[in-house]
C-alpha cells in the first residue's frame, strides 16, 4: 500500500510542477509576469528578479524530469520539497510584511499571496517529503492499482492547479457570510 501511496504522491507532485513549469515557460510574457511578481516581493534587487525566476523555472523543470525517471524519483521529491519550503518561506515573508504580490505560480494571473497559499504549499510539501525520505518504488504486479494511484495523483494536481483558489474563495465567502445569510 505504501508503494501505491508514494506513486500517487509522485504523480501529484510531478503534475503540479509540470503545470508550474509549462505555465511560466510557455511564453515570454508569462515568464515576465512571473519575474514581475518576484520584483513585487522586493526580496532581491530588481535586476536579480529575472535570473531568480529562471532558476525557479529551471528547478521546477528539473524536478519534473527527476520525478519522471524512477531511479531519480527520490532526488525529484527532494528538489520539489526544497522548492516548496522556499515558496512557503517567501509567502510567509510576504504575508508578514504586508506585501500584496500576486502569485503567478502557474504562469498566469493568480491569487494574492496569503495564508491559503501557505496551506496549499504545506499540503504539497506533505506529499513530497515522504518520497524524498523513502523514494518511490513502483509497485510490481499490480498494474491496475498503480494506474489508479497515478490517475488519483494527477486528479489531485488538477484540483491544486485549477480549483484550489476557487474552493478557498468559496469557503471563505461562506465562512465570512453573516449568520443570517448562511444557508
Amino acid at each position: 500500500m505504501t508503494g501505491l501511496l508514494l506513486l500517487g504522491c509522485r504523480a501529484l507532485i510531478l503534475t503540479v510542477f509540470a503545470a508550474a513549469f509549462v505555465g511560466k515557460a510557455r511564453s515570454a510574457s508569462r515568464f515576465r509576469g512571473f519575474a514581475g511578481s518576484i520584483r513585487q516581493l522586493a526580496i532581491l534587487p530588481e535586476r536579480a528578479a529575472a535570473p531568480a525566476g529562471a532558476l525557479v523555472v529551471a528547478g521546477e523543470g528539473t524536478a519534473v524530469v527527476l520525478l519522471a525517471l524512477p531511479p531519480a524519483a527520490r532526488a525529484g521529491f527532494a528538489l520539489a520539497s526544497a522548492l516548496l519550503a522556499l515558496f512557503i518561506g517567501i509567502v510567509v515573508r510576504a504575508v508578514r510584511g504586508g506585501v500584496f504580490a500576486e502569485c503567478r505560480c502557474f504562469g498566469s494571473k493568480g491569487s494574492v499571496m496569503g495564508q491559503a497559499m501557505i496551506v496549499r504549499n504545506l499540503l504539497l510539501l506533505a506529499a513530497a517529503l515522504p518520497g524524498a525520505v523513502a523514494g518511490a518504488p513502483v509497485p510490481a504486479g499490480r498494474p491496475v492499482a498503480a494506474m489508479a494511484a497515478v490517475v488519483a495523483g494527477a486528479l489531485g494536481a488538477w484540483v491544486f492547479t485549477h480549483w484550489y483558489d476557487r474552493i478557498v474563495a468559496a469557503l471563505m465567502k461562506r465562512l465570512l457570510a453573516p449568520a443570517g445569510n448562511a444557508g
